[in-house]
């Protein structure tokens, strides 16, 4: 009994996601071609929060007061209202400096969206979303900043308790060269409930000739340390570690997963010992890791 609750669960996520690349499917589908030419018309002076807003916000920001610690403790601004009520606040997480594949200095800021209450309280909950808007600047000699390449608004992000899954330290670690002249950002997310904690690996695709978007990879590992103790025949308890696998011949390199501990099997019937690996690869016409 307790395996197939478990297993309704998963099935219950795995909708979830499906839903979600669904939605991501629709943003791109109506997101125009990519013009490298229209990307560098923008130009900031700098990359503060006045600057960034200014030039991919205006029209649409409001002042709103929040009441919520982690979110004062950043640049944050109204940003206009749902249908409900509810208000959307735009928040900048400190930007991260990488390097392209030319070993070029870039600049990558992320706009967090978040929903506040009118009492200014951040709305909160397992199924709560939050979604982000990403842009890659370079500097000029002039000391100004030209855009690279934006993601397509309200990029669909791992989220959860209505905050993004993902901070600029995480991203910044995870930065790493995926593809001929493609430089990105791995990086893992987790969820829990009911004493169950599963992770994913997430790529976040960092072109110069497309637009920036983010990309499920596959499982991170999961456990349900929280409701039994190893020593139970019904613990589980798996990791997943990946390394970029350099293929001159592809524009995308492959990403392999090393699956290592006590794992259920897919339809959750079992749990056996694993210590295997499964090549992932990137369709570039579908956008998706397979």
């Amino acid at each position: 009994m307790i395996i197939r609750e478990t297993l309704m669960k998963k099935i219950l996520i795995s909708l979830a996601l499906s839903l979600g690349s669904l939605a991501t499917s629709a943003v791109m589908a109506a997101t125009p071609s990519f013009s490298t030419q229209q990307m560098a018309q923008t130009k900031l002076h700098d990359l503060s929060f006045k600057q960034v807003m200014r030039a991919f916000y205006t029209g649409e920001m409001t002042d709103f007061f929040v009441s919520d610690e982690d979110i004062e403790s950043m640049p944050y601004i109204g940003l206009g209202y749902e249908e409900d009520g509810e208000q959307i606040v735009a928040v900048m997480h400190p930007s991260i400096k990488y390097k392209n594949t030319a070993g070029e200095p870039r600049y990558l800021v992320m706009i967090e969206k978040v929903l506040i209450d009118y009492e200014g309280t951040l709305i909160s909950c397992h199924a709560c979303q939050a979604t982000a808007d990403f842009y890659s600047f370079k500097k000029l000699n002039n000391g100004q900043f030209q855009l690279v390449s934006q993601s397509p608004q309200d990029i669909e992000i791992s989220s959860s308790w209505g905050r993004v899954d993902v901070d600029s330290a995480s991203l910044e670690q995870g930065i790493r060269t995926l593809g001929v002249n493609l430089v990105g950002s791995i990086f893992k997310t987790s969820y829990s409930s009911l004493g169950e904690s599963s992770s994913s690996w997430y790529a976040l695709h960092l072109p110069e000739d497309d637009y920036i978007n983010i990309y499920y990879i596959g499982d991170a590992g999961a456990d349900n340390g929280g409701q039994y103790t190893a020593s139970s025949p019904l613990y589980y308890g798996y990791n997943v570690a990946y390394s970029v696998l350099p293929d001159k011949s592809s524009k995308y390199y492959p990403i392999m997963l090393s699956f290592k501990g006590d794992k259920p099997t897919d339809d959750f019937e079992r749990i056996e010992t694993v210590n295997t690996r499964k090549l992932k690869k990137f369709d570039p016409v579908n956008k998706e890791y397979y």
